[in-house]
């Protein structure tokens, strides 16, 4: 999932998103510790998707926050 698909979805789709990630991560290292990876990237890029996803939750956070801030 790239940059401009995260930055569409609204914060609770987000935040779904990130949880199925996590549980789909956990499987991926399960299946790895029994040797049936089948793609060697696929852990580092369920990774960097997590990443992503919580980069922009934290961008919107501090937008919210720079707002508030600014109406005061």
């Amino acid at each position: 999932m790239n940059v401009k698909e995260v930055r569409q979805l609204p914060d609770e789709d987000l935040v779904l998103e990130i949880k199925k990630r996590h549980e789909s991560l956990f499987q991926i290292r399960l299946k790895a510790a029994n040797e049936e990876v089948q793609r060697a990237g696929e852990i580092r890029e369920m990774r960097r998707d997590i990443a992503r996803m919580k980069t922009v939750l934290r961008e919107r956070a501090l937008e919210k926050t720079r707002s508030a801030e600014q109406e005061s």
